[in-house]
């Protein structure tokens, strides 16, 4: 019996919606925490080889656009 989207929409209630909310926010912090954690990770290898570094949230912004100049760069290059 296939399920009528009227009737789907009838069963929503409202403990439904907090559900997914508590799962787009669990999802938000998982984003935020990755974006964080990457550049750490990389800033970690590099104070392997330069031990005067410092990490600071200069590092983390530089790093985020440095990385979207390469992928641009790498992707305009495929285009020609």
């Amino acid at each position: 019996m296939p399920i009528n989207s009227r009737n789907y929409e009838k069963n929503l209630t409202i403990k439904n919606y907090l559900i997914a909310l508590l799962v787009l926010f669990l999802f938000g912090i998982a984003v935020i925490v990755t974006i964080i954690a990457i550049p750490y990770l990389i800033f970690l290898l590099l104070k392997i080889i330069f031990i005067g570094l410092q990490f600071t949230v200069l590092f983390v912004i530089f790093f985020w656009i440095i990385l979207v100049i390469l992928l641009w760069i790498a992707k305009l290059s495929k285009l020609m």
